[in-house]
């Protein structure tokens, strides 16, 4: 657990840490828990930014709060106070479309975005949409993802598209051929963001709080 600024002990609810800088900027949400005598951040995304640094017993973490007070920068330091940063993550399962060959432009822009976001969940998609995947009901995630991620054969995602802050929520199930398909939501967040057949994407599976997946899409 960390200690909590003053100005933060007011939310009993999710808040966003920030780290800053260079390759590492980056999101975590926290979950910020107020208790008699003290409040406590904790949750997955407290687990996986003390992950994500390595951060060991006696190493520190510096809160900066920013304007907004829900949002802070934190900024994870050794014992001797050297700044630390994240541990190059290797994906338990990356899966490509048949056939499918990356420009060395987007191979970089893959890059980037692993290097922004981390691999999440651990389980990478590099995929070409088809004309089928762009309709309602129509996405289909590969088994060897799905079996990577191990969530619910049902349920609700959150889909993000890239920089953007706009998101929609979608329902999912897995079908009889082991694959997870996307029902209300889909077409809709295809419509918004003007997805393509012949897009190439890469997607990113993040645990979200109260056990949501979010679903992160990029334009390669």
């Amino acid at each position: 657990m960390a200690k909590v600024p003053v100005s933060v002990q007011g939310f009993d609810e999710v808040v966003r840490g920030r780290v800053a800088g260079g390759m590492d900027e980056v999101q975590y949400k926290f979950n910020v828990k107020k208790r008699n005598t003290k409040t406590r951040i904790c949750g997955s995304g407290y687990e996986k930014f003390i992950s994500d640094y390595d951060l060991k017993v006696g190493d520190r973490i510096r809160v900066e709060l920013d304007n907004a007070p829900e949002y802070f920068v934190i900024v994870p330091e050794g014992a001797d106070g050297v700044e630390k940063h994240r541990v190059e993550e290797v994906a338990t399962t990356v899966v490509y479309t048949k056939d499918i060959n990356l420009t060395s432009v987007q191979t970089t822009r893959k890059k980037q975005h692993l290097g922004q976001r981390g691999i999440g969940m651990g389980a990478v998609f590099v995929h070409t949409l088809t004309g089928t995947d762009t309709k309602a009901n129509g996405m289909r995630i590969p088994k060897e993802i799905v079996k990577a991620l191990n969530i619910t054969k049902k349920g609700w995602v959150i889909l993000s598209m890239g920089k953007y802050n706009n998101k929609q929520e979608a329902s999912y199930y897995t079908s009889t051929d082991g694959r997870i398909r996307f029902e209300s939501g889909w077409a809709e967040f295809v419509e918004e963001f003007n997805l393509k057949t012949g897009n190439i994407v890469l997607i990113l599976f993040h645990m979200e709080g109260c056990g949501f997946v979010e679903v992160s899409i990029h334009l390669l």
